[in-house]
């Protein structure tokens, strides 16, 4: 069967000179960090989930973004241009992101190119919960103005279940308590929310009802303004936009967001073993008839 084209959306950054005390793993194509405790996130060189691994990013066994054939896009805007930072199904990079440490729950890639830098750090702080924060400097020679940040993922976590790729997706919040959540048929679900502190950016959450791995500018997920409450079920991608204005030169802003993956509450659990006890006794019944 071939699977549709995915697409997830993790921030792609890094970069600034690290002191000696750290080891450098640039060479590694990805690196996998887990709590023990069932939560796992494998990062590819360029910052997004790798499909490298069968468990891109995963809890208690249940891989939540990695199936069929996906790709990771990502745009930053500035003073009206934009540029893509990496895009996985071409293969391309073209800051040259890399791995540059890794320990225990934390991973940390690099790159350095077009005048800005970047520094990701990626970890677990605690079961079912991958965080991350960039920070992002204006290295252009010039004031940066207009600009913008756009993250997604395209959730997946009904395939392993057999239910499809299709989730329900409801915007929690806007603001700075940014949270858009995608449900799969077997109450599985995936949150993305704003850590940031309060207040120091726009931010919109954004549910991407289009067809499928077109990436999204973060551009039009601001304008779109889309409100709490919910958008549908389907194959959607559920994203967050920054806009983070002004950056003089030499000067950095730091934001960040969170992955959360929990499972289903027992009565949800009650309630499918109810409804798939209802379907089988009205095949049962359709058989004797």
């Amino acid at each position: 069967m071939k699977f549709e084209l995915k697409r997830n959306c993790l921030a792609q950054v890094v970069a600034l000179a690290l002191c000696g005390a750290f080891v450098s793993s640039a060479s590694a194509a990805s690196f996998t960090i887990t709590d023990g405790a069932g939560t796992s996130a494998n990062i590819d060189d360029a910052g997004y989930f790798s499909s490298s691994s069968a468990l891109g990013l995963s809890y208690l066994g249940r891989e939540f973004v990695n199936h069929g054939t996906w790709a990771s896009n990502y745009s930053l805007n500035a003073n009206g241009a934009s540029f893509g930072v990496a895009d996985q199904v071409t293969g391309s990079n073209p800051l040259g992101a890399s791995i540059v440490f890794g320990v225990g729950n934390v991973v940390l890639t690099a790159s350095f190119g077009g005048g800005w830098s970047f520094i990701e750090t990626v970890s677990i702080p605690t079961p079912g919960h991958v965080a991350v924060q960039v920070q992002l400097t204006n290295n252009t020679g010039a004031d940066a103005t207009g600009v913008q940040w756009g993250v997604g993922v395209d959730p997946d976590q009904g395939i392993p279940a057999g239910v499809g790729f299709e989730t329900t997706n409801v915007i929690n919040a806007t603001g700075n308590a940014s949270s858009v959540t995608a449900t799969s048929l077997d109450g599985w679900s995936l949150t993305l929310a704003n850590t940031t502190s309060a207040s120091a950016f726009a931010i919109n959450p954004y549910v991407d009802t289009t067809a499928c791995c077109s990436p999204v500018d973060p551009a039009l997920m601001l304008a779109a303004a889309q409100a709490p409450g919910s958008y549908g079920f389907g194959d959607y991608s559920i994203n967050l936009a920054y806009d983070l204005g002004s950056i003089a030169n030499h000067n950095s802003v730091t934001f960040g967001y969170e992955y959360i993956m929990a499972v289903p509450e027992p009565e949800t659990y009650a309630m499918l073993l109810a409804g798939l006890g209802l379907i089988g006794f009205s095949a049962r019944r359709r058989r004797v008839a």
